[in-house]
């Protein structure tokens, strides 16, 4: 899913690593989680499989929540975790595609809390928010790239803030 900051001539920040196990995802989720204060809106992109999840439960551990309390949100959709921050785990894999408006999606994108959303790109409009694009692809057997990318100076700087302190 392009970001049309991109297309727009935009400065996009982005950061690329390679993690070699779940628990190295894992890390990278909980480092993010170090930084965040609240009010952002991660949008996961990857195939099935790729690692979102397990990301989002690192995520949690850096929020103080239980890594084991975080499952696939595939049935229910929407899953609400109160940690150091309100966390709004969001899959939209069973739908073709959501608006803002479908399952009150835009009382969680928008609130005081962080909404990580599995699936971002079945969400219409998603590209033109400002978002924190999390992109989890295979790169080998055990191996994934992890791209993360923002074209708004909120998110962007959330992006620097991981450079500095982890690269």
């Amino acid at each position: 899913m392009a970001n049309p900051a991109e297309e727009s001539g935009a400065t996009v920040v982005t950061m690329v690593i390679e993690s070699r196990s779940p628990h190295e995802t894992k890390s990278w989720g909980r480092r993010l989680a170090s930084i965040l204060e609240g009010g952002e809106l991660l949008g996961l992109i990857g195939d099935l499989g790729a690692g979102k999840t397990c990301f989002i439960k690192g995520l949690a551990g850096g929020l103080s929540l239980r890594e084991e309390d975080i499952v696939s949100p595939t049935f229910t959709m929407i899953q609400e975790h109160q940690g150091r921050l309100p966390l709004y785990h969001i899959d939209l894999y069973r739908l073709e595609e959501a608006t803002l408006d479908d399952l009150g999606l835009r009382e969680y994108l928008f609130s005081e809390g962080i909404a990580a959303v599995e699936w971002f790109e079945r969400l219409r409009g998603g590209a033109e928010m400002d978002y924190l694009a999390v992109r989890i692809r295979y790169a080998g057997a055990n191996l994934r790239r992890i791209e993360f990318s923002a074209a708004d100076s909120r998110h962007a700087q959330i992006i620097s803030k991981l450079k500095r302190r982890f690269s």
